[in-house]
């Protein structure tokens, strides 16, 4: 039977985010714009530019050398931003993995939620599924995108927390949280 989780019950998952296994991902923020795609080839032309107005004599001497390289830098400046985009996203993925995910949890755990016991029937690790009964229903469930995971073991009980947006995240035993588990 669900019943409804109180604020400090709450409170206590947020402090703890190492004990919720849930999906962070839709939390994360991707900070991709065309406005900061153009930022490294923008310094780029401005870099030739003043390149062109104090050093004239060079740029007259060697026109296309000169054109030259600022081409081959505008390409460069152009392709290396696929690999900025992966560099500080996987930074962004390794903060907040220190930080179990405690920032995407606060930021996607509703106010309101509600706490159903399950009794694991069955798991297949390798797919990250099984199978549960909840509120007296035979279900299967998934946790393949899950973060801070832990064994779900048939035969035990489980903490499973719902709310709204279809925020679902499972609950670790521990002494800071068997009052989900009563």
């Amino acid at each position: 039977m669900a019943r409804e989780v109180t604020p400090q019950e709450r409170e206590t998952l947020l402090k703890n985010p190492q004990l919720v296994m849930f999906d962070p991902y839709s939390a994360f923020r991707h900070g991709v714009s065309l406005g900061k795609a153009l930022i490294p080839p923008l310094i780029t032309v401005l870099l030739f530019v003043l390149w062109a107005v104090l050093y004239p004599g060079f740029v007259s001497s060697h026109p296309k050398l000169f054109a030259g390289l600022g081409c081959a830098a505008l390409v460069i400046s152009g392709g290396s931003l696929p690999v900025l985009y992966l560099i500080f996203d996987d930074l962004d993925y390794s903060r907040a993995k220190a930080g179990h995910f405690g920032e995407q949890l606060e930021e996607l755990m509703p106010q309101k939620l509600n706490c159903s016991l399950a009794h694991i029937d069955w798991v297949t690790v390798q797919k990250a599924e099984g199978g549960w009964v909840i509120d007296g229903r035979d279900e299967m469930f998934g946790y393949v995108s899950y973060v801070n995971c832990f064994p779900i073991l048939p035969g035990t009980d489980l903490a499973v927390l719902r709310g709204r947006n279809g925020f679902t995240a499972f609950v670790r035993r521990d002494e800071k949280t068997e009052s989900f588990y009563c």
